[in-house]
């Protein structure tokens, strides 16, 4: 099989390198072609480099993919996520492993590529969910002050939020019918999982053509913190709703995070009076995941 690897090299602070080299021997060793690129901060890919292989396998973080998504959408290859970051929502979502050993028989497995929907936020396209409140100003404030890698990078990002939230405001509907919306997070979501397994959209499903959308209340760090231990526990803990066409209207500054980053295609920060429109875009993207129908 012809094999294409797309690998950030930034991501995992290297694991992403040595990943892809781990998996491009395993490939090379039993017979596979493989074509290997390195993607810089600037990246751009043809469509040629992807369209005509077996297997796309994207190494990197849940933004890797993301940054992926119109070319993705374009090409119809399905995609393996070898995944390096830290929450790797779409490797999980999709049974998908790390592991470049378990990845290569999965990638070896054949299987019908498994749809998935691809919602649009102001006409740019995400794969996981969007969020405004709390968690996206955590975001923000990680991105801001990174210094070390993985989940304990999150640690002075979430202390600063603690102690100065930075809930939303905002003004909801849905499929054109008012949604009673109450301050503190607002999720819309294309799949189920969510960082820290909170997952408040556990019903979402990736083909559906609906955005579930979940409000978490809380206009305290304190408040907000018990409903997601609630979401944890699997108790409940949010509104929820589900629809076609969601339109958000800020009523305070409401920081914006899509598939976990802060965004750059529009605006990150939804000041009073600024809107978000989400739907379903007519796309769709495909991800090659045996596991998830039944396979090794």
């Amino acid at each position: 099989m012809r094999f294409t690897i797309i690998a950030n090299p930034r991501s995992g602070r290297g694991k992403a390198s040595k990943l892809a080299h781990a998996l491009e021997q395993l490939a090379d060793a039993r017979g596979h072609l493989i074509n290997t690129i390195f993607v810089g901060p600037q990246w751009q890919l043809e469509d040629e480099q992807i369209c005509e292989s077996d297997r796309l396998i994207i190494v990197g973080g849940d933004g890797t993919v993301h940054h992926m998504l119109r070319q993705l959408a374009r090409t119809q290859t399905p995609f393996y996520h070898l995944a390096t970051g830290t929450a790797n929502l779409i490797a999980l979502a999709f049974r998908m492993s790390s592991r470049p050993s378990r990845a290569i028989q999965q990638l070896e497995t054949d299987c019908q590529p498994s749809r998935i929907d691809l919602p649009e936020c102001n006409g740019h396209p995400f794969l996981i969910m969007t969020s405004l409140g709390m968690d996206a100003s955590v975001i923000h404030r990680l991105e801001e002050s990174r210094t070390l890698g993985g989940f304990r990078a999150y640690i002075r990002p979430v202390i600063r939020e603690v102690l100065s939230p930075r809930i939303a405001r905002l003004r909801v509907t849905i499929d054109d019918e008012s949604f009673d919306c109450k301050p503190g997070v607002l999720v819309v979501a294309n799949l189920p999982n969510y960082g820290g397994h909170f997952n408040p959209c556990r019903g979402a499903c990736c083909d559906d053509s609906l955005l579930d959308i979940a409000n978490i209340p809380g206009t305290t760090s304190l408040g907000v913190g018990v409903r997601y231990l609630s979401l944890l526990a699997r108790l409940p803990a949010a509104k929820l709703a589900r629809g076609s066409i969601v339109r958000v209207e800020a009523v305070d500054d409401s920081h914006i995070q899509i598939d976990g980053e802060k965004p750059k295609a529009i605006a990150s920060l939804l000041t009073p009076g600024a809107t978000l429109e989400f739907r379903m875009s007519e796309s769709s993207v495909y991800a090659h995941a045996p596991r998830l129908r039944g396979g090794s």
